[in-house]
């Protein structure tokens, strides 16, 4: 039986593969030794035995592919998570954006409904009050029609109290006569 780079005899427990797993080069042409004839099984043995030291040395291989393709698969779902995360905070940003602008739609609308109350014979027409100047004259205009309402109601007050005190007066001037 040739000897199939063998260094030592293959026990009971041990596989004859193992010198080839662990072998620096496991294809390289081994010494041949005396010319003896190889019966058919022990051709078949011999071929089957490289075959299976490159299946395995095919596996070993693979097996580091994988091994490399499940970092990448790592890689790449840590980098889908990180968008998934980047696209919700993005979306909430969003969300929050339209809110304010909604918000701030209903409270212009408050105030453009409040200021036709105040300011009736504008009709919606605030084509007038585009600087800050015209808002300050229309301002104090509307400041000097506050100012005369109160000294008017001081004034009501003054009299309604005077007629008051008046009344009173001839009631005590009725009694006592």
């Amino acid at each position: 039986m040739q000897e199939l780079g063998r260094k030592s005899p293959i026990g009971v427990r041990s596989s004859a593969l193992q010198p080839y797993m662990i072998a620096e080069n496991p294809f390289k042409r081994v010494a041949t030794g005396p010319a003896v004839q190889l019966i058919a099984r022990d051709a078949f043995v011999s071929d089957t035995a490289i075959k299976l030291d490159q299946v395995i040395l095919e596996i070993r291989s693979l097996g580091r592919e994988i091994q490399i393709l499940k970092g990448d698969i790592a890689e790449v779902r840590e980098d889908a998570s990180r968008s998934y995360r980047f696209s919700e905070f993005q979306e909430r940003e969003y969300k929050a954006r339209a809110a304010k602008i909604d918000d701030l739609s209903r409270r212009f609308d408050f105030l453009k409904t409040r200021l036709d109350a105040v300011d009736g014979n504008s009709k919606g027409d605030y084509q007038a009050f585009r600087t800050f100047e015209a808002v300050s004259r229309r301002l104090t205009e509307l400041g000097t029609l506050e100012r005369e309402f109160r000294e008017v109601s001081g004034k009501l007050k003054l009299s309604a109290g005077l007629f008051s005190a008046s009344v009173a007066m001839w009631l005590v001037v009725l009694v006592l006569l």
